[in-house]
């Protein structure tokens, strides 16, 4: 079933600029489509940013959890001159010195027993996470705009039906009015055309203000203030996908496969696992290798007691040690992280198997109301091809003479509420359907 019926006018749409603008800028003199408005909220959308920004600084943890796989070389300068003395027995040992060293050293973690694999791995995992709630709120912000849009199209095209029974109830009143001066209709019928018409012009109204209220939506979804002065252009909305008439249980498989926050809810356990591997490995030593290469130029005088001389002399300086440590005692430290760690790790399984529960849930509630809406769409449309149908038969009789005007335009009325009702419930379906596809963990495409 495709979303094909629409009412029988369109709103007229300004005529679009000849270049679209660039994704991340939004041009008010631009008519928007669908596809244009959800490149510009995946561009602007504050949340996008957010989860992206995120995403970024993950990878840049993970690079840095890498670090100390390579060598620490490090290297110094110092310089000045001071002036001391040494106690000695014939007399203080008096100096004044200038010195200038230059000092290079490296030092190298040879055996962690895991402390780095584990640092590693967690941030990768934490950072795999990140990158697919990010994925997930770019699906999260493209069903905003999805819902947003199709609430406004089917906002508008519910003010061209509202409009049209305004005009038949109008036209009805003024009928009966006129029939009145000639016997034809009495007063109860008059009050009943008048407040048909004061019920359509209060529809009329209310669909004027739900179309502003709605396209301040699609702009809060987009990314730009709700006074934005956004155009849109009304299309005839996205067709199903028949993919999704699928069983439900296959649906429910699908979802917890690839759904990205049940998978980052995955990479935060993983990364809770990590955790507890590299809590443990405090347990063990850590063997390193130190190296260092100095070079001093200095130059003093000294003066012990009546002797007194000048000096100055360039030295190399150089050593390399191995070193190992190893805490042996805490105070129960380290049991207590491990402990924590643990914890924090039963912690985040709960929370993937409620997620993953929430999910089915989510899957389950989302698919029966798109097959709830699909029926609503055939009724609809069934109701709007008879609507049509009686309009056309009655057009036919009125121009014979043999119906007069008040029934023909009673009969356009109806239309014009069927056409609302279908306007409805295709916005309806088509954000059921992309609502079971977020559920799904995936996105309705725009349209082409």
């Amino acid at each position: 079933m495709l979303l094909t019926h629409c009412p029988a006018k369109a709103p007229a749409a300004p005529t679009p600029s000849p270049v679209a603008p660039p994704a991340d800028h939004w041009d008010k003199d631009q008519v928007y489509d669908l596809g244009h408005l959800l490149d510009l909220a995946l561009a602007r959308n504050p949340r996008v940013a957010a989860a992206w920004n995120g995403a970024k600084a993950a990878e840049a943890t993970s690079a840095e959890a890498r670090a100390p796989y390579w060598p620490v070389l490090v290297s110094e300068v110092l310089g000045g001159s001071d002036q001391w003395y040494t106690p000695a027995a014939t007399g203080p040992d008096n100096f004044r010195r200038v010195q200038a060293t230059a000092v290079l050293a490296v030092e190298y973690l040879l055996l962690d027993f895991g402390r780095r694999d584990a640092d590693a791995a967690r941030t990768l995992a934490l950072f795999e996470g990140a990158g697919l709630l990010a994925r997930r709120q770019m699906q999260e912000t493209v069903f905003a705009v999805q819902s947003a849009w199709f609430a406004h199209e089917a906002a508008r095209w519910q003010e061209v039906a509202a409009i049209s029974a305004w005009e038949s109830a109008r036209v009805l009143r003024q009928t009966v009015e006129k029939e009145m001066s000639t016997g034809l209709k009495a007063t109860p019928e008059l009050l009943t055309a008048r407040k048909a018409e004061w019920q359509a012009r209060f529809r009329r109204d209310e669909a004027a203000n739900l179309v502003k209220i709605t396209r301040g939506e699609v702009c809060l979804a987009a990314g730009l203030p709700a006074n934005a002065a956004l155009q849109t252009r009304v299309g005839t909305g996205p067709p199903p996908s028949p993919e999704l008439r699928q069983t439900i249980g296959a649906l429910i498989e699908k979802c917890l496969a690839e759904r990205p926050d049940l998978a980052a809810r995955a990479a935060e356990v993983r990364a809770s696992a990590e955790s507890v591997r590299r809590a443990r490995a405090d347990f063990y030593p850590e063997v390193r290798l130190e190296g260092s290469y100095s070079f001093t130029t200095f130059g003093y005088r000294a003066e012990d007691g009546r002797t007194s001389g000048t000096y100055a002399e360039n030295l190399n300086g150089y050593g390399g040690f191995l070193t190992a440590s190893w805490e042996i005692f805490d105070g129960g430290e380290r049991l207590n992280r491990v402990r924590r760690e643990e914890a924090e790790m039963a912690t985040r399984e709960n929370l993937l198997e409620e997620s993953r529960l929430r999910a089915t849930s989510d899957v389950w509630t989302n698919y029966h109301e798109f097959l709830t809406a699909g029926t609503l769409v055939e009724y609809t449309e069934s109701w709007v091809a008879s609507a049509r149908e009686d309009d056309a038969a009655l057009q036919a009789a009125f121009a014979s003479g043999l119906e007069d005007l008040t029934t023909r335009e009673e009969v356009r009325s109806l239309l014009a509420m069927a056409e609302y009702e279908l306007a409805a419930a295709q916005a309806r379906y088509a954000t059921s359907t992309a609502a079971l596809l977020l559920a799904l963990g995936t996105t309705l495409p725009p349209p082409h």
